[in-house]
């Protein structure tokens, strides 16, 4: 996102940016590392998809508590499957963290606050923020988890459908190149969440609507949605961890039932 994006590039007044761009010295830099993954639209089952996505955040839990870091792009491309290797039973990993900030690091904490990541699983406040000053607030732990909440909810609707469907067409609101419309689109998807997102969940993962009413309470609250981020990240964790975790448990206890059957069904061949 630059260029001719207004709302980035440059502005004035205490919650705008700098009247000149930032100037970065960048530097590209290619990185093979191990293992190989695959992306997240390759999950071979709904129960896959769970897991990589826990584990996911998970792994941004670490980065967080034990390294200080926050990742800041949270999106379906930065998330890849990984085969369990020995002892080793995680099989989402986290990658891409070109616009990771380190906490400790003050003049990352600047640079935090441009608008940067994808635009469609970008959380509401800094999307809120961007349209209204022209500018964003720096990114927080709160906001990458709202990320991993878009992820899994553009995965339950539009895995398995055509990009010409209507309901895939429905979440392109999300990433227009308009900020406004943008965050218009994603507000009302939120507050008016069983009509307008849990409606249109595809088939095979209409077994996961309870996991993302879960979701989006721990997230938004049980009414109109609350975008701040607390103090105590526990909570947020904890209750988005253990939500994932409690449904891939009865995924795997009960999936043999009628009601789960379509959880062990395989959902892309990649």
């Amino acid at each position: 996102m630059a260029g001719k994006n207004k709302f980035i590039s440059k502005g004035s007044g205490p919650r705008k940016p700098t009247l000149q761009p930032f100037q970065r010295d960048r530097h590209l830099t290619r990185v093979v590392v191990t293992p190989r993954g695959r992306p997240l639209h390759c999950s071979r089952t709904i129960l896959e998809f769970l897991i990589v996505i826990r584990d996911s955040i998970v792994a941004h839990r670490r980065l967080y508590f034990e390294k200080d870091i926050l990742h800041c792009d949270i999106s379906e491309g930065n998330i890849v499957l990984v085969r369990p290797d020995g002892d080793n039973s995680i099989q989402g990993m986290l990658i891409d963290l070109d616009h990771a900030v380190s906490l400790n690091d003050d003049r990352k904490k600047d640079d935090n606050s441009l608008l940067t990541g994808t635009m469609k699983f970008m959380a509401l406040e800094r999307l809120s923020y961007a349209a209204t000053y022209g500018s964003t607030i720096q990114c927080t732990y709160r906001h990458d988890l709202e990320s991993f909440f878009y992820v899994f909810l553009v995965g339950c609707i539009e895995y398995e459908r055509k990009n010409s469907s209507k309901e895939v067409i429905k979440l392109q609101m999300w990433c227009s190149n308009n900020i406004i419309n943008n965050y218009n689109g994603k507000v009302t998807c939120i507050t008016l969440f069983r009509k307008e997102i849990l409606d249109i969940f595809s088939k095979r993962f209409s077994d996961l609507k309870d996991l993302a009413i879960k979701l989006r309470n721990i997230l938004f609250g049980e009414a109109i949605p609350e975008l701040g981020t607390p103090d105590d990240p526990n909570p947020m964790y904890d209750g988005m961890i253990m939500a994932f975790s409690n449904t891939i448990e009865q995924i795997r206890g009960k999936i043999n039932l009628p009601q789960f059957e379509l959880a062990a069904q395989f959902v892309y061949p990649c």
